[in-house]
């Protein structure tokens, strides 16, 4: 029974979400970026752009890993296509650049390594722009978020520091903020004479989501357009109850030193002036977190 149980709960996520679906296996093999593609966001070879390229950069796919499961960032839709706000933004930007976008799907924990090892071109997974990440990768601002904290609606936790983590079961993701903040928030926990916080940590999204419909987790704790598309998608039966950070960027990632960062920001802020991110973010309900500019490595230049 508990077997079918936990089947059921994880068919309910997948409807909520849909991110469940055949051939998500994070391991599989690139893919184009054409499926899917929204044809009003379709974007021309810009020559102020096209001039900022590295030499024979317009000759090779332009690689970008795509860690799934957390819609509306980038996770696959019903018919099986990586979809989100991401892959919006980083299609419409390496059309203007002239390059053939080619998505990477892998786990969220996998992403700045791969990059490090020059494995991929770009990240993209709902990357929070810190100044830890910024000393090892390249960052483009691209939109404002902080992270949250969902419940069932029938649960009574409410989060308004992390105090209120300890004892608490809670899920998220693999090398994520998230994981960091628990465990350097264990020796407060301790001091306080409270159970230290059991931080469940998954490889995408859809499985810290189940763990939370499932009652093996108390809270979901992510990003806050995940959290937030998770709630309105869940009719009723989760609730946003606690929030964490300062709103700070969110955005993609490069090799530290990559020659495409700074045409992959200019790209971006194209896409800024001409209107269509604001489509894109409008199309996800994501206008709260818009950005008039996409800074590189904003974090470092703000110290």
């Amino acid at each position: 029974m508990q077997h079918i149980a936990h089947k059921a709960c994880a068919a309910l996520v997948a409807a909520m979400i849909a991110i469940t679906l055949p051939g998500t296996d994070p391991g599989a093999r690139a893919q184009s970026a054409s499926g899917g593609a929204d044809a009003t966001l379709a974007q021309t070879p810009q020559p102020d752009l096209t001039k900022l390229l590295p030499p024979d950069a317009a000759k090779k796919p332009f690689v970008l890993a795509v860690a799934l499961g957390s819609p509306p960032d980038d996770f696959r839709n019903e018919a099986g296509d990586i979809a989100g706000w991401e892959i919006d933004i980083m299609r419409a930007a390496t059309q203007a650049l002239g390059l053939r976008l080619e998505l990477r799907p892998t786990t969220f924990d996998t992403l700045i390594p791969g990059l490090q090892a020059n494995r991929f071109d770009a990240a993209t997974g709902q990357l929070g722009v810190t100044v830890a990440r910024e000393k090892v990768v390249d960052m483009i601002g691209t939109l404002f978020g902080n992270e949250q904290f969902a419940a069932r609606a029938d649960s009574a936790v409410t989060v308004n520091s992390l105090d209120d983590l300890c004892g608490l079961t809670v899920a998220t993701t693999r090398g994520s903020r998230e994981m960091v903040f628990a465990d350097e928030h264990q020796p407060k926990c301790a001091a306080a004479g409270k159970k230290p916080i059991n931080a469940l940590a998954f490889s995408d999204g859809n499985g810290a989501a189940e763990a939370l419909m499932s009652g093996r987790a108390d809270l979901y704790w992510l990003g806050s357009t995940a959290v937030s598309y998770f709630v309105g998608q869940s009719k009723g039966r989760t609730e946003v109850v606690g929030h964490y950070t300062d709103t700070s960027y969110i955005g993609p990632a490069l090799p530290k030193g990559s020659p495409m960062a700074t045409p992959l920001q200019a790209a971006i802020q194209y896409l800024m002036d001409n209107g269509t991110y604001e489509k894109i973010v409008t199309k996800w309900g994501l206008q709260s977190g818009m950005v008039k500019t996409a800074p590189l490595n904003p974090t470092n230049a703000q110290k």
